[in-house]
C-alpha cells in the first residue's frame, strides 16, 4: 500500500509542476503576429497588359 501513495504523490507532484510551468511561459501572440503582417506594395506588382492566364499559375505542392 505504501507503493501506491508515494507513486501517486509522485505523479501528483509531477502534474503540479507541469502544470506551473506551463501556464507561466510568456504570451508572445503579438511577436507572432508581427511576422505575418507585411506590407506589400501593390504599385510593384506587375501584372501583364493582357491580364493573367489562369492555367499558367504555378502553385508549390507544399504551399
Amino acid at each position: 500500500m505504501k507503493i501506491k501513495k508515494t507513486s501517486l504523490l509522485g505523479f501528483a507532484l509531477a502534474a503540479c509542476i507541469s502544470l506551473m510551468s506551463f501556464s507561466c511561459s510568456p504570451n508572445s501572440t503579438a511577436e507572432d503576429d508581427s511576422l505575418y503582417e507585411q506590407n506589400i506594395d501593390i504599385l510593384k506588382i506587375k501584372v501583364p497588359a493582357n491580364g493573367i492566364d489562369i492555367l499558367k499559375v504555378k502553385v508549390p505542392k507544399n504551399g
